[in-house]
C-alpha cells in the first residue's frame, strides 16, 4: 500500500510537474508573443519618430537649400541689374559724347535743318522753335527767315536739334538728341 501510495504520489507530482511544464510552456509562449507584440509596437513607434525626425530634418534642409538659392538668385539679379546700369551709364556717355562731336560738324546743320523742316510741316500755323544755347548763336538768324518763325534759346544739357511748340494746335514735340538717346536708352532696358 505504501508503495501504492508512493507510485500515487509520484503520478501526482509527475502530473504536477507536466501541468507545471505546460503552463510554464503557455506562459512562455505568451510571453514570447506578448514581448514579440511590444517589440513589434516599440519598432513601429521608433519607426515612426524616426519618420517624423527625417521629414522635419528633410523640410528643414529643404527649406535652408530654398532659402539660399532665392538668396543666391537676389544677389545674382542685383549683380546682373548693377553691371546693366553700369553698361547703360557708359553707353549713354560714350553715344553723348559722339553726339557732341557730331554738333560740331558740317553734317549736324544739315540735320537740323532736315528735322525742323519734317517737324514744321506737321503743322498749319507758326511754331516756336527752342534751339539749344549754341545752335541758337549759329543758326538762329537762318532758321527765323527759312521757316518765319520764333526762336528761343534752351540750355545746351539738351545736346542739339530742337523743340517745336506750336500753341494754335497744342502740340509739342522733343526732337532733342539728349531726348532721343534718353528713349533709345529706354529701350535698351526694357
Amino acid at each position: 500500500m505504501a508503495d501504492n501510495i508512493d507510485k500515487k504520489i509520484d503520478k501526482i507530482e509527475k502530473s504536477c510537474y507536466e501541468l507545471a511544464r505546460k503552463e510554464l510552456k503557455e506562459l512562455k509562449e505568451e510571453n514570447n508573443i506578448n514581448s514579440e507584440q511590444i517589440i513589434s509596437e516599440k519598432i513601429e513607434n521608433y519607426k515612426q519618430e524616426l519618420s517624423k525626425k527625417y521629414e522635419y530634418e528633410l523640410s528643414k534642409i529643404i527649406r535652408e537649400y530654398n532659402r539660399n538659392i532665392f538668396d543666391f538668385e537676389m544677389g545674382e539679379k542685383v549683380k546682373i541689374n548693377n553691371f546693366k546700369s553700369s553698361l547703360i551709364e557708359n553707353l549713354t556717355k560714350k553715344i553723348t559724347s559722339k553726339f557732341q562731336d557730331f554738333i560740331q560738324s558740317d553734317e549736324y546743320r544739315t540735320y537740323l535743318f532736315s528735322n525742323l523742316e519734317n517737324l514744321l510741316s506737321k503743322f498749319k500755323s507758326k511754331s516756336i522753335i527752342y534751339l539749344t544755347e549754341n545752335d541758337y548763336s549759329k543758326f538762329n538768324q537762318e532758321i527765323e527767315n527759312k521757316f518765319n518763325c520764333i526762336v528761343r534759346k534752351m540750355s545746351n544739357d539738351n545736346i542739339g536739334c530742337c523743340i517745336v511748340i506750336n500753341e494754335d494746335e497744342k502740340i509739342s514735340i522733343d526732337n532733342t538728341i539728349k531726348t532721343n538717346i534718353t528713349e533709345c536708352i529706354k529701350n535698351i532696358s526694357l
